[in-house]
């Protein structure tokens, strides 16, 4: 009896010993599985965080382009002025004059001719000129068409006249055009441009009458 006692403690603790192998060898098989889901989940978490890194450098990049584009933007909207503040409220003045009627003679919103329409807009900001064209001709100093700014005067010889008959001021001046406001026999007065045939035919001269310095 004692012998078969021990023969199935033997047994129990065979068996025993068994199921506790096998369980240390599943613990490790799943302990391996772990450590390499771990391990790929790192892997593709560093793969993201790379993903992540390369996409927020583009974005870096992209926003540096508009930045720049928004600079360059600003920089032309920010030009300085061409010209000085009485340049500015001469020729808010004379375009105030617009639709002026023509009388020759005149210097008034009543009527004005060309000479008259000049003279009366610059004494506004005292500044004396003669009462005709031909006189005001003679006046400060002559720049060509490239050199033309807001504010000089521009003379022509209307009508194939040899003298200079017509006079306007200046208010926009590019390379290839020059529009001025002056009072016309049949429009009275209006803006103008050295395009339009009749004053590119009977165009004279350009004179500066005062400083324009820029303020």
């Amino acid at each position: 009896m004692k012998a078969i006692t021990l023969t199935f403690l033997a047994a129990i603790s065979f068996f025993t010993t068994n199921e506790i192998t096998a369980q240390v060898k599943k613990s490790n098989v799943v302990y391996k599985t772990s450590k390499k889901t771990a391990t790929k989940n790192q892997a593709k978490n560093s793969a993201t965080d790379s993903k992540e890194i390369t996409i927020a450098e583009i974005n870096a990049r992209m926003n540096a382009i508009d930045e720049e584009a928004q600079m360059v933007a600003t920089a032309k909207d920010s030009k300085p002025k061409k010209y000085c503040y009485l340049t500015e409220q001469l020729v808010n003045v004379a375009n105030d004059y617009q639709g002026t009627r023509y009388v020759w003679g005149g210097m008034s919103r009543s009527g004005m001719d060309c000479s008259g329409f000049v003279k009366t807009a610059f004494e506004q900001f005292n500044i004396t000129l003669p009462r005709t064209s031909r006189e005001m001709a003679s006046l400060g100093k002559k720049v060509t068409k490239a050199n033309a700014q807001t504010g000089d005067l521009i003379f022509f010889r209307n009508g194939g006249k040899k003298v200079i008959n017509h006079v306007g001021i200046v208010i926009e001046a590019t390379e290839d055009e020059i529009k001025f406001i002056h009072s016309s026999t049949s429009q009275g007065v209006i803006i103008s441009s050295t395009k339009e045939p009749y004053y590119s035919k009977g165009f004279a001269q350009i004179n500066r009458v005062y400083e324009q310095q820029i303020l």
